[in-house]
């Protein structure tokens, strides 16, 4: 499986674990707030990956 299949299937993995804390414990507990920096970490990590490889496999203009 490739890097940026693997981080979005934890993405959304970890999406329905936020929902599911925000649904049980409220959007102010100490729960949501750390699932929530988890999936924010993980997007920043899909993001650095895309980035990356766009700049990788760019062609030069001239």
């Amino acid at each position: 499986m490739s890097e940026p299949v693997q981080i979005t299937d934890k993405i959304e993995r970890n999406r329905h674990e936020l929902s599911r804390l925000a649904e049980n414990h409220g959007m102010q507990d100490n729960k949501v707030l750390q699932q929530s920096m988890l999936l924010d970490e993980l997007i920043n990590e899909y993001n650095r990956f895309k980035y990356k490889s766009r700049f990788m496999n760019r062609q030069p203009i001239a």
